[in-house]
């Protein structure tokens, strides 16, 4: 599947289910990734290419329902610069689509189909991940939590589409005020283990190593909601033994979202 794929994909879907949504919601936003000059310093050397500060454009939206749940973005990253620039400076796009089917009811705990596909790449690269599994969903007053677990595929290039290992993690996020402003604080966390060797080649030090079976990507937010219309947030960013590098990684991105 690849990013127009995704893309037919949420639309379609879109369609089908906005009929029938409770909630819906939509937003472009401008981001810049500043990555902290200790990942530069240790992802600068090595065939991927070095780790290098980037903005990016952003489209999300997302609906649920008594059926569940449909979640997607696209981003165009290094909007400004050539698909053919250097690894790192050049153009390249990333997309996801989550959809959450709500099977059974055990008493509060709905009992979740769960799917996503991740997918990314350039002019020279994609790499595309695919989970499928169960979920659900708690919450309690403003704080709320969606777990999932379930199979993981990679269709990588020069690799090609095989599973590789599980994949586990969560979304959150909790709505409170202060000083009479909105404020929400979210994080998405995910746990690949049991990886294939095949999906382990990364780079440390300027060479190719096997990095860990064991890999966590996710990022923790601070969002302030100006009006309706208008979001601002900071995010920490944060990797170990993926994207390339068998190593940590951190960032910190700026965010001005406009909601629909």
């Amino acid at each position: 599947m690849n990013t127009r794929t995704t893309l037919l994909a949420l639309a379609l879907a879109s369609c089908a289910g906005f009929a029938h949504a409770d909630y819906s919601f939509s937003n472009i936003s401008a981001n810049w990734l500043d990555w902290s000059d200790g990942t530069q310093e240790r992802t600068q050397k090595g065939p991927f290419g070095g780790k290098n500060d980037f903005g990016y454009l952003e489209a999300e939206g997302g609906m649920g329902g008594n059926w569940g749940e449909l979640y997607g973005f696209v981003d165009i990253e290094n909007p400004d610069k050539s698909t053919h620039e250097d690894a790192g400076q050049n153009r390249r796009y990333a997309s996801k689509l989550v959809a959450r089917a709500n099977l059974a009811q055990i008493g509060q705990l709905p009992v979740q189909l769960y799917a996503h596909v991740y997918d990314f790449r350039d002019a020279d690269f994609y790499d595309q991940n695919r989970v499928l599994g169960l979920g659900t969903a708690l919450s309690s007053g403003n704080f709320w939590i969606k777990p999932f677990l379930g199979a993981h595929q990679e269709f990588k290039q020069g690799v090609g589409a095989h599973r590789n290992g599980m994949m586990g993690g969560w979304v959150l996020g909790y709505s409170f005020q202060l000083a009479g402003q909105s404020l929400m604080l979210t994080q998405w966390h995910e746990i690949e283990f049991a990886r294939e060797d095949q999906y382990l080649a990364m780079a440390k030090d300027g060479e190719v190593v096997r990095a860990r079976k064991l890999a966590n990507n996710g990022a923790v937010s601070l969002w302030w909601n100006a009006s309706q219309a208008i979001t601002a947030g900071v995010s920490y960013r944060y990797a170990d033994h993926k994207l390339g590098a068998a190593s940590y990684q951190n960032a910190l991105i700026s965010t001005l979202k406009y909601n629909f």
